[in-house]
């Protein structure tokens, strides 16, 4: 999990057709679904530019995950005749991150663009890049298909070291390359910091005979717990890695070590497989290593 603020801003012009631009959505829910997204974690906006921008979700938005992937997923396609690149960096600067709520975590735009901005409007561009480099925005522009411009990407990759431009022939790329740029967003953003624990409070208690000293400590339970995780194709890959995550939230709050509490992993289809068992090292590190590694069985 990151500390990780993501805007996605999507190509709503004529450059792609509607069946592109559904795969362009499909592409965004998929992202997505390999995203943990809450407001503590990953938080995400959704802007669909052309001759302006329309904003379909903001990154304050309190909703469920399956909620943001179901408005990206039915995000309408415009289709006109212009999508300036200008105008959506100059809305991400002002709207979108406006204001930095959470200095902690990186700010990323993903520019998804499949046209090009006019000549007389590319020195506007740079601007808005430049400030959003000053407000620590990363632009990440993604060029899609034989109308968008590589030079212009190339352009706002050379603003800030940082920037990284994917050039890609179609919107049949998109699935292939996106592990790759999940990968480099996720490098980018710096881990949550640990959970601080409130120091162990001896109590006191005054009565008739004055104070009185603190009963025996409470020591660490020993325990052996088994987490069971479904992998079949009725329960689907997107769900069972939202499992995978919550089971490594449980593990990180968990008192594992070879005197406490031994954990083993189990994961089941039409067979089971063992991930990780009890005579394996009771590490909390190993574990979560382990369990971050796991693969969906279908």
């Amino acid at each position: 999990s990151k500390l990780l603020d993501l805007a996605f801003l999507l190509d709503g012009s004529s450059k792609l057709s509607e069946a592109e631009f559904e795969v362009l959505k499909a592409f965004v829910v998929g992202m997505m679904e390999r995203l943990h997204i809450s407001q503590k974690r990953i938080r995400v906006a959704l802007i669909e530019y052309h001759d302006g921008s329309h904003s379909y979700i903001e990154l304050k938005d309190r909703k469920r995950p399956s909620d943001l992937r179901r408005i990206a997923s039915q995000v309408k396609y415009v289709g006109s005749d212009v999508a300036s690149t200008s105008e959506v960096l100059k809305y991400t600067l002002y709207q979108v991150f406006g204001k930095t709520d959470r200095p902690e975590a990186s700010r990323i735009a993903l520019l998804l663009t499949a046209s090009q901005e006019s000549p007389r409007m590319v020195r506007l561009l740079v601007r808005y890049v430049q400030g959003l480099k000053k407000k620590k925005v990363i632009v990440i522009p993604v060029s899609i298909g034989p109308h968008a411009s590589v030079r212009q990407v190339q352009l706002i990759e050379k603003q800030a070291p940082e920037n990284k431009a994917f050039v890609l022939s179609s919107v049949d790329e998109l699935e292939q390359r996106r592990d790759e740029i999940i990968r480099y967003l996720c490098d980018l953003a710096p881990e949550p910091p640990p959970p601080t624990q409130a120091p162990n409070m001896a109590q006191v208690t005054v009565g008739p005979q004055g104070a009185t000293m603190p009963g025996p400590t409470r020591h660490s339970m020993v325990l052996d717990v088994a987490f069971v995780l479904e992998g079949s194709d009725k329960f689907g890959e997107a769900n069972f890695n939202w499992s995978r995550q919550f089971l490594e939230e449980v593990i990180q709050q968990m008192d594992v070590g070879q005197d406490r509490i031994h954990v083993t992993v189990l994961q089941y289809s039409n067979v089971v497989r063992v991930e990780y068992s009890f005579s394996e090292a009771q590490s909390k590190d190993a574990i979560l290593q382990h369990v971050r590694e796991i693969q969906y069985l279908g």
